[in-house]
């Protein structure tokens, strides 16, 4: 059996949640912001994404995050259950990271928390990851998805809209 790549280690961050608004009635924009923000870097993709960590079943864990020691401490089903999140807007003079969740009424778990969370409370995170920026120099782009993929693609519009105005 091939030996599997050493998983990239990412360092967490911790956010507070600065404010919420409902943009329809099935999505809802999390800004979140603060000191934990501080080392967090975008660079160049349109696709950024994170992945947020939601604690399972009232557990608490050691500070610092660390998922590594979480992941050796606690059984499994303690773990923090991981969602991916396409970063929809990051300003790093302000150090707020925006993110849109689609909601599902009282299903789902972060698009739960979304509808649900109070500027001030708190969650970590990995990231961010990405990939993809649309090159301006094409004549066209095609960029098709889901209501999920409405974050990365209205980035990768106003990406286009920004290099065109150059």
């Amino acid at each position: 059996m091939a030996d599997r790549p050493a998983r990239k280690t990412r360092t967490p961050h911790r956010a507070q949640v600065v404010r919420t608004d409902r943009l329809t009635p099935h999505m809802v924009r999390v800004v979140l912001g603060g000191d934990g923000l501080a080392d967090f870097h975008a660079g160049e993709w349109t696709d950024h994404y994170i992945k947020l960590l939601f604690p399972t079943g009232g557990a608490t864990y050691p500070e610092p995050f660390d998922m590594e020691r979480i992941r050796a401490e606690f059984p499994r089903e303690q773990w923090p259950v991981t969602r991916t999140y396409t970063v929809r807007a990051w300003d790093p003079a302000a150090r707020e990271l925006t993110v849109d969740f689609v909601t599902h009424g009282d299903e789902g778990l972060a698009g739960l928390w979304a509808s649900q969370v109070q500027p001030g409370e708190e969650i970590h995170f990995m990231g961010p990851g990405g990939a993809y920026a649309p090159g301006a120099e094409a004549d066209w782009h095609l960029l098709a998805g889901d209501e999920s993929a409405l974050p990365a693609i209205a980035a990768a519009l106003e990406r286009l809209t920004d290099s065109r105005a150059d």
